[in-house]
């Protein structure tokens, strides 16, 4: 196999990352007092891999490395994703990791590496690929969960995530050979073509081997029944390391998931389905339901995001060959959830405090709308585009998704959406009730809103409202956002 020019374009995004790692990692040992200069480092050089992917979008989109990698649109719309949702974790660190007195280089090389991690999952176009992302991505994300290591929360969090993430994988991997077993082959099309030939679709070991493979998914994704180690690790984590798992791991995983399941498994679609709408609809009712109780700001935004897994789930229940609304749907609605929850754990990093473990509770943020209106605006404006209230861009995910569930004879579920989104006005509204309308309390908690929570805050402020707004334009807006979700869709069809 010649490694040409073409290749290597399409896989600079990776190795910037993992250079940069590399140089953060011997930069960290020799001088450990530069953490800062280390960190603008790193935030500079996703803004280089940014454009590395805005390159690459024009080379030509095809399996590579023996098929082990494919660099399509698809791919590198949710590496652009992750690299962003990275780039606003830095920006944020900066301050939190100062104040909390954990300020070393280490953090950001594993920052990077987990976004390689990232970078692989989303091109995978091999079980094996897939499994070594999501180790990349998750071995990353064990140390940096506990790095504040003096905090027994940080330190049970980081051992949760490890234990049952192991386990998940096993589950995984047990499918995974399961399916090698039986097509001889790990590569997607490889099996999808081994399976449609030798009628595997029919046969309950391979059909096994496919669940097995879900939980694994499923896991990562944070949805039911495998969602117990959320509000614990969200929690326990630095809020920086939360709203990069929120929105970039989550991602990530149903990037995978997405090309999966929507090229290789999609005969056993009649099979698999069904598992699909159950999961959604326990997922997104318990995820809502026990959010209704939270007073804990982490934990509720934990439960939050197990109910936007649910209502993705939807979509991925939606998928069709014929009609690719519901994979764009699912691409457009990951996007929105990247910026709304980046946005949201921005504005918690501002107010957590060193040796304050119980995390961030609802009183703690009574009063901030008046008493700093800017910030107070911008969570409004993320709690409103997670309620799904028009016009922001929240509004326009679900409603996407759940009409493409209707296209697809799911008008049922599309309703249960609808219900649980209605539930969800309560916690997300409660949250501006006490922003507005309860008094600050004698001693308000600090704010501490440098100057890149700010850059963050106001960059999602904007992307929510004008995904929701804006037409197509200089700045892309949902048009342009569509258009590139739908054809990036259109590519993994092709392939079939």
């Amino acid at each position: 196999m010649m490694f040409t020019r073409d290749i290597a374009t399409q896989l600079m995004p990776l190795f910037l990352l993992v250079g940069g790692a590399l140089v953060l990692l011997a930069w960290s040992a020799a001088a450990p007092k530069t953490a800062r200069a280390q960190s603008v480092f790193a935030g500079l050089l996703q803004v280089v891999t940014l454009f590395s992917i805005v390159r690459a979008w024009a080379s030509p989109a095809g399996p590579i490395l023996g098929g082990m990698l494919i660099v399509d649109h698809f791919a590198l719309f949710f590496t652009a994703l992750c690299v962003m949702a990275a780039l606003a974790t830095i920006l944020v660190s900066d301050g939190y990791l100062r104040r909390f007195d954990i300020m070393r280089g280490e953090y950001y090389a594993l920052l990077l590496l987990s976004t390689a991690g990232m970078f692989v999952l989303v091109t995978a176009y091999d079980l094996m690929s897939v499994f070594l992302g999501i180790e990349l991505m998750s071995l990353s994300l064990y140390v940096i969960i506990g790095f504040r290591r003096r905090d027994f929360l940080a330190n049970e969090a980081a051992m949760k995530y490890f234990l049952l993430g192991a386990f998940a994988i096993a589950f995984f991997l047990y499918g995974m050979s399961l399916i090698y077993g039986l097509c001889g082959t790990m590569n997607f099309r490889g099996i999808m073509m081994s399976a449609i030939d030798h009628e595997y679709f029919r046969h309950p070991p391979f059909l096994f081997a496919i669940a097995l493979i879900l939980v694994g998914f499923v896991f990562k994704v944070s949805a039911v029944p495998f969602h117990m180690w959320v509000p614990d690790v969200y929690q326990g984590a630095p809020s920086p390391v939360t709203g990069f798992m929120a929105g970039a791991v989550k991602a990530a995983s149903f990037a995978a998931f997405l090309r999966l399941f929507y090229m290789t498994f999609f005969a056993a679609r009649s099979d698999w389905v069904h598992i699909i709408i159950v999961l959604a609809v326990v997922t997104m009712t318990l995820g809502n339901v026990v959010a209704l109780v939270q007073r804990n700001l982490k934990r509720m935004l934990a439960y939050s995001s197990i109910a936007h897994a649910g209502y993705i789930l939807v979509g991925m229940a939606a998928l069709s060959i014929e009609n690719t609304r519901a994979a764009s749907s699912i691409m457009f609605y990951l996007l929105v959830y990247a910026f709304m929850t980046m946005g949201a754990f921005a504005l918690v990093c501002a107010l957590e405090n060193r040796g304050d473990s119980r995390g961030l509770e609802l009183e703690d943020v009574a009063g901030l709308g008046l008493r700093r209106p800017l910030l107070g605006f911008a969570m409004a404006v993320f709690m409103f585009a997670m309620a799904g209230i028009p016009p922001t861009a929240g509004f326009f995910g679900k409603y996407y998704i759940f009409n493409a569930a209707i296209e697809r004879g799911l008008t049922w579920l599309a309703v249960v959406g609808v219900m649980n989104s209605a539930l969800s006005l309560y916690y997300y509204l409660r949250v501006v009730v006490y922003m507005y309308f309860r008094p600050a309390a004698p001693n308000p908690t600090p704010v501490f809103d440098d100057w890149g929570v700010r850059t963050v805050m106001i960059i999602s402020v904007l992307a929510v409202i004008w995904l929701g707004l804006g037409p197509s334009g200089v700045v892309p807006g949902i048009e342009t956002v569509l258009s590139w979700t739908s054809d990036s869709v259109q590519h993994i069809v092709s392939l079939r």
